[in-house]
């Protein structure tokens, strides 16, 4: 019998949990895979939008417990709160939608991709549905495999920067609600005057 090339031993793509932490703490997975790189940029924008949701409720019930002349500020410091955290869950969103068009480079970059996942329906579902438990499960052994990504949670003066781009965007977007709602009004009076 002829020997085949069939015959040749591939290579381990196990690493130990000490290699793993040694690759994990030096970042050589941060800036080689796409998908974990996703995966920081949409954990950046969830959690501003959890910041600025908090943000938005703290500012209801200040508008809610204002006095007559004092509502109208608190109202639109609420509403750009509230336009705020849209735009950044809008971010977030959006990354969620490039997943499929990101091909992992890793086994951290799958953990990465199934991460997404997962905590993108983490609130919206039950949880204890099916496939939820499913790709917990396969996620969780994927990680004893591969290890987690070397994301955290992110840095306070960065959280802070999302918060005010978030914010300003949502601002403008009051702002030239605002004057849209002028001119109409605006418009509806000459077309009163010419009327007359």
């Amino acid at each position: 019998m002829t020997d085949s090339d069939n015959s040749t031993t591939l290579a381990s793509v196990t690493h130990s949990r000490r290699d793993r932490q040694v690759s994990n703490a030096y970042g050589y997975f941060d800036d080689s895979d796409p998908a974990i790189l996703l995966q920081r940029e949409w954990l950046r924008a969830e959690y501003a939008s959890h910041v600025l949701c908090r943000l938005q409720q703290r500012l209801e019930r200040r508008v809610l417990d204002a006095a007559a002349p004092d509502a109208m500020d608190e109202k639109v410091g609420y509403s750009i709160a509230c336009q705020a955290e849209v735009e950044a869950a809008t971010a977030a969103l959006k990354l969620q939608d490039n997943l499929p068009c990101i091909q992992a480079r890793s086994l951290l970059g799958i953990v990465a991709k199934l991460e997404i996942i997962a905590g993108a329906d983490r609130d919206i579902d039950d949880p204890t549905d099916f496939p939820w438990p499913h790709i917990a499960s396969v996620l969780d052994d994927l990680k004893k495999i591969a290890g987690s990504p070397p994301l955290g949670r992110p840095e306070r003066s960065v959280v802070q920067t999302d918060c005010r781009r978030y914010q300003a965007m949502a601002a403008d977007m009051i702002g030239l609600e605002k004057q849209a709602a002028n001119l109409r009004l605006g418009r509806s009076s000459v077309l009163r005057i010419k009327a007359e």
